[in-house]
């Protein structure tokens, strides 16, 4: 329950959409061989059945919310590092 949860706020996160295709292959990704002949949609509607049914807690929900700003974050991070190769700004006065 809680990883479709995770997914689901994970992509809406990341794409500021919810767009269960998408969900779909990163759940897939991170559940190689749970639940082998779940579709698309059916996950959709066990997303929605968790959330009406209140399967989890608020505090869980908000534990997954902080776990992905934290992932993103860490992502956000090393991509920027990548990129910049680490760089400092020299425009940055340190003290």
């Amino acid at each position: 329950m809680k990883e479709v949860s995770w997914c689901f706020a994970y992509i809406k996160e990341k794409t500021l959409r919810e767009n269960y295709k998408e969900v779909y292959k990163l759940w897939r990704e991170r559940n190689p061989v749970t639940r082998m002949n779940i579709e698309a949609k059916a996950l959709l509607n066990q997303k929605n059945y968790i959330l009406k049914a209140q399967r989890i807690t608020a505090v869980e929900i908000d534990e997954i919310k902080e776990n992905i700003s934290f992932k993103i974050g860490v992502e956000t991070e090393d991509y920027t590092n990548e990129v910049n190769g680490d760089k400092m700004d020299k425009n940055v006065i340190e003290k």
